[in-house]
């Protein structure tokens, strides 16, 4: 799949002065068999992170070398693009995080999601704190499926409210009706 994409970022505005060191953590979502993990480059901790919501046992032999070729291609990428080359991979440690599991088979997304927004490179309880609760996982797809829908930039918002509201109003007719009968 990564050979396949093209991640070049260097022609954009923002990035024409980046220095990939000067950023913590690099993200690498992985979607294998229906399942997302995400793999973590840590910096700052020399570390190749695995955050894995289903905790597979098989680990070293089914996810580490998925993640390395990840990793090698993240590195390659960096070192070819950037020209801080001061890192020094080979002193690089994996880290497979154990502590999550989640309480379904559909829920692995939400947990990579949420791992992007608020995972600083250590396990942190309040990341998972009560998300072991379906309910909890909905409300945070509810909330992020609103962002997506109500965001200035979606250019089809305005499509999509009407579309609601009519909707909603006929829902709200067939209660009158069923209200009178």
């Amino acid at each position: 799949y990564y050979n396949k994409v093209d991640l070049d970022i260097t022609n954009k505005e923002w990035a024409k002065n980046l220095s990939f060191t000067e950023c913590n953590l690099w993200f690498f979502p992985y979607c294998d068999n229906k399942h997302y993990i995400m793999i973590c480059v840590n910096i700052k901790a020399e570390r190749f992170e695995v955050l894995d919501s289903l905790r597979h046992k098989d680990f070293k032999e089914y996810y580490k070398p998925m993640a390395e070729r990840v990793v090698k291609y993240a590195i390659n990428y960096m070192n070819t693009q950037f020209a801080d080359k001061t890192v020094k991979w080979e002193r690089f440690t994996w880290f497979n995080l154990e502590k999550v599991t989640q309480p379904d088979d559909k829920s692995c997304g939400m947990y990579i999601i949420r791992w992007m927004r608020h995972w600083e490179g250590k396990y942190n309880s309040t990341l998972t704190k009560d998300w072991k609760r379906i309910d909890l996982i909905n409300e945070e797809r509810e909330c992020l499926m609103l962002d997506i829908i109500l965001d200035e930039e979606n250019l089809e918002r305005e499509r999509i409210m009407k579309e609601a509201t009519k909707y909603c109003n006929m829902k709200n007719k067939r209660k009158d009706l069923k209200e009178r009968r």
